[in-house]
Protein backbone atom coordinates (compact mmCIF):
# COMPACT_ATOMS: atom_id res chain seq x y z
CA UNK A 1 0.00 0.00 0.00
CA UNK A 2 2.89 2.61 0.94
CA UNK A 3 4.75 1.61 -2.37
CA UNK A 4 1.68 2.22 -4.61
CA UNK A 5 0.87 5.82 -2.15
CA UNK A 6 4.29 7.15 -3.15
CA UNK A 7 4.41 5.96 -6.96
CA UNK A 8 0.51 8.30 -6.79
CA UNK A 9 1.99 10.94 -5.24
CA UNK A 10 5.14 10.92 -7.60
CA UNK A 11 2.99 11.05 -10.90
CA UNK A 12 0.87 14.06 -9.83
CA UNK A 13 4.14 16.24 -8.91
CA UNK A 14 5.45 15.24 -12.85
CA UNK A 15 2.01 16.09 -14.02
CA UNK A 16 2.36 19.07 -12.54
CA UNK A 17 5.80 20.27 -13.54
CA UNK A 18 4.86 19.30 -16.87
CA UNK A 19 1.85 21.95 -16.33
CA UNK A 20 3.75 24.37 -15.29
CA UNK A 21 7.49 24.38 -15.81
CA UNK A 22 8.04 27.55 -14.52
CA UNK A 23 6.96 26.74 -10.50
CA UNK A 24 9.91 26.53 -8.65
CA UNK A 25 8.40 24.46 -5.89
CA UNK A 26 5.66 22.38 -4.89
CA UNK A 27 3.64 22.81 -1.41
CA UNK A 28 3.14 19.39 -0.03
CA UNK A 29 1.17 19.50 3.37
CA UNK A 30 3.15 17.37 6.06
CA UNK A 31 0.71 17.35 8.91
CA UNK A 32 -1.01 14.60 7.97
CA UNK A 33 -0.09 11.38 5.83
CA UNK A 34 -1.04 11.58 2.36
CA UNK A 35 -3.55 9.12 0.91
CA UNK A 36 -4.18 7.32 -2.76
CA UNK A 37 -7.23 9.99 -3.12
CA UNK A 38 -4.69 12.95 -1.95
CA UNK A 39 -4.77 16.29 -4.57
CA UNK A 40 -1.36 18.38 -4.69
CA UNK A 41 -2.03 21.65 -5.81
CA UNK A 42 0.21 24.21 -6.96
CA UNK A 43 0.82 28.08 -5.68
CA UNK A 44 0.01 30.42 -8.10
CA UNK A 45 2.86 32.82 -9.26
CA UNK A 46 1.73 36.67 -8.80
CA UNK A 47 2.66 39.41 -10.76
CA UNK A 48 3.18 42.65 -8.54
CA UNK A 49 4.49 45.73 -9.82
CA UNK A 50 4.64 49.12 -8.51
CA UNK A 51 4.92 52.35 -10.24
CA UNK A 52 7.11 54.08 -7.24
CA UNK A 53 10.07 51.52 -8.95
CA UNK A 54 9.59 52.24 -12.11
CA UNK A 55 12.38 54.03 -13.05
CA UNK A 56 14.66 51.05 -11.39
CA UNK A 57 12.74 48.57 -13.26
CA UNK A 58 13.96 50.72 -16.76
CA UNK A 59 17.36 50.71 -15.81
CA UNK A 60 17.56 47.09 -15.15
CA UNK A 61 15.85 45.93 -18.52
CA UNK A 62 19.27 47.73 -20.24
CA UNK A 63 21.54 44.70 -18.02
CA UNK A 64 22.26 41.61 -19.75
CA UNK A 65 20.22 38.63 -18.85
CA UNK A 66 17.23 40.81 -17.65
CA UNK A 67 14.39 38.45 -16.91
CA UNK A 68 11.24 39.23 -15.32
CA UNK A 69 10.08 36.24 -13.20
CA UNK A 70 6.94 35.53 -10.86
CA UNK A 71 6.77 33.88 -7.87
CA UNK A 72 3.93 32.93 -5.60
CA UNK A 73 4.96 35.67 -3.39
CA UNK A 74 5.95 37.93 -5.72
CA UNK A 75 7.66 39.54 -8.32
CA UNK A 76 11.42 39.75 -9.80
CA UNK A 77 13.10 41.87 -12.10
CA UNK A 78 16.77 41.83 -12.67
CA UNK A 79 19.42 39.56 -14.03
CA UNK A 80 19.05 35.95 -14.12
CA UNK A 81 21.07 32.62 -14.75
CA UNK A 82 19.81 29.24 -15.19
CA UNK A 83 16.48 29.97 -13.83
CA UNK A 84 18.07 31.45 -10.96
CA UNK A 85 18.32 34.95 -9.64
CA UNK A 86 21.48 36.40 -10.30
CA UNK A 87 23.85 39.60 -10.23
CA UNK A 88 21.23 43.12 -9.58
CA UNK A 89 18.03 42.78 -9.50
CA UNK A 90 14.50 44.25 -7.63
CA UNK A 91 12.30 42.11 -5.72
CA UNK A 92 8.37 43.25 -4.82
CA UNK A 93 7.19 40.89 -2.58
CA UNK A 94 3.73 41.53 -0.48
CA UNK A 95 4.56 43.79 2.13
CA UNK A 96 8.11 44.16 1.45
CA UNK A 97 10.68 45.24 -1.20
CA UNK A 98 13.85 43.99 -1.78
CA UNK A 99 16.76 45.96 -3.72
CA UNK A 100 20.27 44.86 -4.59
CA UNK A 101 22.46 41.91 -5.52
CA UNK A 102 21.44 38.04 -5.46
CA UNK A 103 23.86 35.26 -6.00
CA UNK A 104 22.51 31.53 -6.57
CA UNK A 105 19.07 32.57 -6.40
CA UNK A 106 20.35 34.74 -2.70
CA UNK A 107 20.92 38.14 -1.43
CA UNK A 108 24.48 38.07 -1.63
CA UNK A 109 26.35 41.35 -1.91
CA UNK A 110 24.93 45.08 -1.11
CA UNK A 111 21.20 44.95 -0.49
CA UNK A 112 18.35 47.58 0.57
CA UNK A 113 14.93 45.88 2.51
CA UNK A 114 12.19 47.74 3.28
CA UNK A 115 9.11 45.97 4.98
CA UNK A 116 5.49 47.78 5.23
CA UNK A 117 5.93 47.30 9.14
CA UNK A 118 8.83 50.66 8.76
CA UNK A 119 11.15 48.39 9.06
CA UNK A 120 14.41 48.79 6.93
CA UNK A 121 17.37 47.13 6.52
CA UNK A 122 20.53 48.39 4.15
CA UNK A 123 23.45 46.63 4.41
CA UNK A 124 25.86 43.75 3.45
CA UNK A 125 24.27 40.18 3.01
CA UNK A 126 25.81 36.40 2.36
CA UNK A 127 24.11 33.66 1.45
CA UNK A 128 20.48 35.35 1.97
CA UNK A 129 21.25 36.66 5.59
CA UNK A 130 22.46 39.85 6.90
CA UNK A 131 26.40 39.58 7.02
CA UNK A 132 29.26 42.64 7.68
CA UNK A 133 27.91 46.53 8.01
CA UNK A 134 24.77 46.89 7.61
CA UNK A 135 22.10 49.41 9.64
CA UNK A 136 18.64 48.53 10.82
CA UNK A 137 16.01 51.23 11.48
CA UNK A 138 12.42 50.87 12.69
CA UNK A 139 10.27 53.58 14.02
CA UNK A 140 12.27 55.65 16.53
CA UNK A 141 14.96 52.45 16.67
CA UNK A 142 17.76 51.84 14.94
CA UNK A 143 21.26 49.83 15.23
CA UNK A 144 24.56 50.56 12.74
CA UNK A 145 27.58 48.46 12.78
CA UNK A 146 27.90 44.82 12.45
CA UNK A 147 25.99 41.25 11.48
CA UNK A 148 26.53 37.70 11.77
CA UNK A 149 24.41 35.30 9.85
CA UNK A 150 21.96 37.56 10.69
CA UNK A 151 22.26 38.35 14.21
CA UNK A 152 23.96 41.63 15.58
CA UNK A 153 27.17 40.45 16.30
CA UNK A 154 30.60 42.48 16.75
CA UNK A 155 30.76 46.36 17.39
CA UNK A 156 27.38 48.04 17.11
CA UNK A 157 25.53 51.36 17.80
CA UNK A 158 21.83 50.81 18.73
CA UNK A 159 19.53 53.63 20.00
CA UNK A 160 16.16 53.91 20.55
CA UNK A 161 14.25 57.34 21.99
CA UNK A 162 16.15 57.99 25.41
CA UNK A 163 18.00 54.52 24.99
CA UNK A 164 21.55 54.41 23.65
CA UNK A 165 24.06 51.91 23.79
CA UNK A 166 27.59 51.37 22.08
CA UNK A 167 29.92 48.62 22.04
CA UNK A 168 29.89 44.64 21.48
CA UNK A 169 27.06 42.18 20.55
CA UNK A 170 26.86 38.23 20.53
CA UNK A 171 24.36 36.77 17.87
CA UNK A 172 21.54 39.64 18.89
CA UNK A 173 22.50 40.19 22.42
CA UNK A 174 24.54 42.90 24.09
CA UNK A 175 27.32 41.27 25.42
CA UNK A 176 30.82 42.35 26.30
CA UNK A 177 32.64 45.93 27.09
CA UNK A 178 30.34 49.16 26.11
CA UNK A 179 28.29 52.01 27.08
CA UNK A 180 24.57 52.39 27.57
CA UNK A 181 23.12 55.23 28.41
CA UNK A 182 19.01 55.60 29.80
CA UNK A 183 17.56 58.96 30.57
CA UNK A 184 20.68 60.66 31.53
CA UNK A 185 21.90 57.05 33.16
CA UNK A 186 25.73 56.26 31.83
CA UNK A 187 26.69 52.31 32.69
CA UNK A 188 30.63 51.76 31.13
CA UNK A 189 32.16 48.41 31.61
CA UNK A 190 31.02 44.54 30.68
CA UNK A 191 27.84 43.06 29.88
CA UNK A 192 26.54 39.30 29.45
CA UNK A 193 23.26 38.47 27.88
CA UNK A 194 22.17 42.12 27.78
CA UNK A 195 22.65 42.47 31.28
CA UNK A 196 25.26 44.04 33.13
CA UNK A 197 27.95 41.87 33.99
CA UNK A 198 31.40 41.94 35.56
CA UNK A 199 33.34 45.46 36.14
CA UNK A 200 31.53 48.72 35.13
CA UNK A 201 30.71 52.37 36.74
CA UNK A 202 27.52 53.61 36.40
CA UNK A 203 26.70 57.45 36.83
CA UNK A 204 23.05 58.33 37.55
CA UNK A 205 21.35 61.31 36.42
CA UNK A 206 20.81 62.67 40.13
CA UNK A 207 24.64 62.74 40.85
CA UNK A 208 24.72 58.72 42.49
CA UNK A 209 27.99 56.57 41.18
CA UNK A 210 28.98 52.81 41.68
CA UNK A 211 32.29 51.46 40.61
CA UNK A 212 32.36 47.96 41.10
CA UNK A 213 31.29 44.39 40.27
CA UNK A 214 27.84 43.82 38.89
CA UNK A 215 25.98 40.55 38.01
CA UNK A 216 23.02 39.53 35.86
CA UNK A 217 22.18 43.24 35.81
CA UNK A 218 22.61 44.27 39.62
CA UNK A 219 25.57 45.20 42.06
CA UNK A 220 27.43 41.76 43.28
CA UNK A 221 30.84 41.85 45.15
CA UNK A 222 32.94 44.19 45.70
CA UNK A 223 32.15 47.66 45.15
CA UNK A 224 31.91 51.44 45.98
CA UNK A 225 29.23 53.72 46.14
CA UNK A 226 29.05 57.55 46.20
CA UNK A 227 26.19 59.21 47.24
CA UNK A 228 25.47 62.68 45.86
CA UNK A 229 25.36 64.20 49.20
CA UNK A 230 28.73 63.09 50.19
CA UNK A 231 28.16 59.28 51.60
CA UNK A 232 30.23 56.45 50.86
CA UNK A 233 29.88 53.05 51.25
CA UNK A 234 32.87 50.42 50.13
CA UNK A 235 32.50 47.17 50.81
CA UNK A 236 30.50 44.10 49.81
CA UNK A 237 26.86 43.72 47.38
CA UNK A 238 24.28 41.31 47.04
CA UNK A 239 21.47 41.65 44.25
CA UNK A 240 21.73 45.09 44.41
CA UNK A 241 22.37 45.91 47.72
CA UNK A 242 24.81 46.37 50.47
CA UNK A 243 25.38 42.69 52.01
CA UNK A 244 28.32 41.85 53.78
CA UNK A 245 31.14 43.66 55.09
CA UNK A 246 31.64 47.09 54.59
CA UNK A 247 32.69 50.65 55.57
CA UNK A 248 29.83 53.77 55.39
CA UNK A 249 30.65 57.26 55.99
CA UNK A 250 29.36 60.88 55.44
CA UNK A 251 30.57 64.00 56.30
CA UNK A 252 28.69 66.57 58.53
CA UNK A 253 29.95 69.90 57.63
CA UNK A 254 28.18 71.56 60.50
CA UNK A 255 29.69 69.16 62.99
CA UNK A 256 32.64 68.99 60.93
CA UNK A 257 33.13 65.07 61.21
CA UNK A 258 32.06 62.23 60.06
CA UNK A 259 29.63 59.83 60.54
CA UNK A 260 31.02 56.17 60.63
CA UNK A 261 30.04 52.37 60.22
CA UNK A 262 32.41 49.63 59.86
CA UNK A 263 30.86 46.00 59.70
CA UNK A 264 28.23 43.95 58.86
CA UNK A 265 25.40 44.15 56.16
CA UNK A 266 21.99 42.16 55.65
CA UNK A 267 19.47 43.70 52.75
CA UNK A 268 21.23 46.79 52.69
CA UNK A 269 21.15 47.55 56.85
CA UNK A 270 23.66 47.28 59.35
CA UNK A 271 22.72 43.75 61.03
CA UNK A 272 25.66 41.96 62.54
CA UNK A 273 29.19 43.26 64.40
CA UNK A 274 29.71 46.54 63.54
CA UNK A 275 31.54 50.09 64.99
CA UNK A 276 29.76 52.95 64.60
CA UNK A 277 30.85 56.38 65.58
CA UNK A 278 29.89 59.94 65.38
CA UNK A 279 31.27 63.17 64.31
CA UNK A 280 31.59 64.44 68.01
CA UNK A 281 33.86 61.20 68.50
CA UNK A 282 30.90 59.07 70.86
CA UNK A 283 31.39 55.17 69.28
CA UNK A 284 29.02 52.29 69.63
CA UNK A 285 31.03 48.70 69.47
CA UNK A 286 28.46 45.91 69.15
CA UNK A 287 25.42 44.24 67.50
CA UNK A 288 23.38 45.06 64.90
CA UNK A 289 19.76 44.22 63.87
CA UNK A 290 17.57 45.96 60.82
CA UNK A 291 20.12 49.44 61.31
CA UNK A 292 19.30 49.67 65.24
CA UNK A 293 21.78 48.75 68.03
CA UNK A 294 20.20 45.39 69.39
CA UNK A 295 21.91 42.87 71.47
CA UNK A 296 25.13 43.29 72.89
CA UNK A 297 27.04 46.09 72.88
CA UNK A 298 29.55 49.12 74.37
CA UNK A 299 28.37 52.74 73.87
CA UNK A 300 31.18 55.13 74.82
CA UNK A 301 30.73 59.20 75.02
CA UNK A 302 33.45 61.22 76.34
CA UNK A 303 32.52 61.61 80.17
CA UNK A 304 30.35 58.27 80.08
CA UNK A 305 29.78 54.65 79.23
CA UNK A 306 27.02 52.03 78.68
CA UNK A 307 27.94 48.47 78.56
CA UNK A 308 24.99 45.57 77.95
CA UNK A 309 22.17 45.01 76.21
CA UNK A 310 19.92 47.02 73.59
CA UNK A 311 16.85 46.61 72.01
CA UNK A 312 15.93 48.65 69.00
CA UNK A 313 18.42 51.39 69.88
CA UNK A 314 17.48 51.54 73.20
CA UNK A 315 19.58 50.45 76.26
CA UNK A 316 17.32 47.44 77.17
CA UNK A 317 17.73 44.56 79.64
CA UNK A 318 21.05 43.92 81.81
CA UNK A 319 23.32 46.37 82.02
CA UNK A 320 26.33 48.88 83.20
CA UNK A 321 26.51 52.90 82.82
CA UNK A 322 29.51 54.62 84.38
CA UNK A 323 29.31 58.93 84.13
CA UNK A 324 31.77 60.69 85.80
CA UNK A 325 33.34 58.00 87.64
CA UNK A 326 30.21 56.54 88.72
CA UNK A 327 29.10 52.92 87.37
CA UNK A 328 25.31 51.69 88.35
CA UNK A 329 24.95 48.31 86.90
CA UNK A 330 21.17 46.88 86.92
CA UNK A 331 18.16 46.06 84.77
CA UNK A 332 17.57 49.07 82.17
CA UNK A 333 14.38 49.77 79.94
CA UNK A 334 14.27 52.09 77.29
CA UNK A 335 17.26 53.85 78.33
CA UNK A 336 16.25 54.25 81.92
CA UNK A 337 17.65 52.17 84.76
CA UNK A 338 14.99 50.75 86.49
CA UNK A 339 16.49 48.10 88.96
CA UNK A 340 19.87 49.31 90.59
CA UNK A 341 22.21 46.92 91.92
CA UNK A 342 25.20 48.00 93.97
CA UNK A 343 28.18 46.01 94.19
CA UNK A 344 30.93 47.31 95.86
CA UNK A 345 31.64 50.93 97.58
CA UNK A 346 32.69 52.61 94.03
CA UNK A 347 29.52 51.59 92.21
CA UNK A 348 27.44 53.73 95.13
CA UNK A 349 29.56 56.48 95.20
CA UNK A 350 30.88 55.86 99.25
CA UNK A 351 33.99 55.20 98.79
CA UNK A 352 36.42 56.44 101.15
CA UNK A 353 38.88 55.41 98.06
CA UNK A 354 40.89 58.32 96.61
CA UNK A 355 43.13 58.65 93.85
CA UNK A 356 46.49 59.87 95.46
CA UNK A 357 49.98 59.27 94.53
CA UNK A 358 51.08 60.89 97.76
CA UNK A 359 49.15 57.95 100.57
CA UNK A 360 51.20 55.93 102.16
CA UNK A 361 49.12 52.46 101.56
CA UNK A 362 48.80 51.05 98.00
CA UNK A 363 47.87 48.07 96.29
CA UNK A 364 50.29 47.37 93.80
CA UNK A 365 49.88 43.39 93.13
CA UNK A 366 51.36 42.59 89.98
CA UNK A 367 52.03 38.67 89.18
CA UNK A 368 55.59 38.84 91.62
CA UNK A 369 53.73 40.85 93.97
CA UNK A 370 50.72 38.42 94.37
CA UNK A 371 52.97 35.51 94.02
CA UNK A 372 55.15 36.47 96.88
CA UNK A 373 52.27 36.87 99.27
CA UNK A 374 49.83 34.14 98.83
CA UNK A 375 48.95 32.23 101.94
CA UNK A 376 51.27 28.91 102.82
CA UNK A 377 47.96 27.03 102.37
CA UNK A 378 47.17 27.90 98.17
CA UNK A 379 43.89 29.58 99.52
CA UNK A 380 43.63 33.13 97.77
CA UNK A 381 43.49 35.58 100.15
CA UNK A 382 40.14 37.73 100.28
CA UNK A 383 40.12 41.54 100.80
CA UNK A 384 37.42 42.61 102.69
CA UNK A 385 36.41 46.41 103.47
CA UNK A 386 34.28 47.54 105.68
CA UNK A 387 32.44 51.19 105.57
CA UNK A 388 29.81 51.38 107.68
CA UNK A 389 27.32 49.46 107.49
CA UNK A 390 28.78 47.99 103.71
CA UNK A 391 30.97 45.21 103.49
CA UNK A 392 32.95 44.60 100.14
CA UNK A 393 34.63 41.32 99.43
CA UNK A 394 37.45 40.95 96.58
CA UNK A 395 38.08 37.68 95.44
CA UNK A 396 41.59 38.11 94.91
CA UNK A 397 44.06 40.95 95.29
CA UNK A 398 44.84 41.82 91.84
CA UNK A 399 43.81 45.55 91.89
CA UNK A 400 46.32 47.68 90.50
CA UNK A 401 47.41 51.17 91.84
CA UNK A 402 44.60 52.01 94.23
CA UNK A 403 45.50 53.98 97.32
CA UNK A 404 43.69 53.37 100.32
CA UNK A 405 43.05 56.02 102.83
CA UNK A 406 44.08 54.80 106.44
CA UNK A 407 40.78 54.83 107.92
CA UNK A 408 40.55 52.50 111.35
CA UNK A 409 37.39 51.76 110.66
CA UNK A 410 37.31 49.71 107.89
CA UNK A 411 40.13 47.16 107.04
CA UNK A 412 40.38 43.82 107.82
CA UNK A 413 41.85 41.08 105.86
CA UNK A 414 41.44 37.46 105.97
CA UNK A 415 42.25 34.40 104.19
CA UNK A 416 38.99 32.38 103.29
CA UNK A 417 37.91 30.24 106.00
CA UNK A 418 39.77 31.90 109.16
CA UNK A 419 37.77 34.63 110.97
CA UNK A 420 37.88 37.48 109.97
CA UNK A 421 40.10 40.05 112.61
CA UNK A 422 40.86 43.39 113.58
CA UNK A 423 43.77 45.30 112.66
CA UNK A 424 45.17 48.34 113.56
CA UNK A 425 45.61 51.42 110.80
CA UNK A 426 48.42 52.87 109.40
CA UNK A 427 49.94 49.60 107.96
CA UNK A 428 50.24 48.83 104.45
CA UNK A 429 49.58 45.67 102.39
CA UNK A 430 52.55 44.01 102.64
CA UNK A 431 53.50 44.46 106.68
CA UNK A 432 49.51 43.29 107.47
CA UNK A 433 50.13 40.49 104.75
CA UNK A 434 53.72 39.61 106.73
CA UNK A 435 52.17 40.33 110.09
CA UNK A 436 49.02 38.25 110.12
CA UNK A 437 50.29 34.83 108.06
CA UNK A 438 52.76 32.90 109.54
CA UNK A 439 53.84 31.27 106.73
CA UNK A 440 54.26 32.84 103.76
CA UNK A 441 56.52 31.99 100.20
CA UNK A 442 58.62 34.19 99.42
Amino acid sequence: MQQRNDQLIGQQVQQNMNMNPTIASLSIPDDKPLSPISVVKPQQNIHIYNKEYEGKIEMLKRLTNYFEQDYPNGTFYGQMLNGKKHGQGLMLLQGRVCEGVWQNDRKHGHCKEIFETGERFEGEYQNGKPQGRGVYTRNNESYEGQWVNGFKHGHGVWKMENDFYEGEWKFGKIDGYGVYIQNNNKYTGSFRNNLKHGHGIENFANGDLYNGQFCNGKPEGQGTYIWNNGAEYRGMFKNGVRHGKGVWNKWDPLKEGHYRYEGMFENDKKHGQGVFTWPSGNYYVGAFVNDYRHGYGEMFWKDQYYKGYWERGMQHGDGELCKNGVVKKGKFENNVLTNHRSNSMWESGESNFKLSNNLNQTFSHGLSQRSRYMPAIGRKPKLIIKKGDKTVILDSLIITDIPIENDPDFLTICPEPVQQKKFKPKMNCSQLLKQHFSTLRK
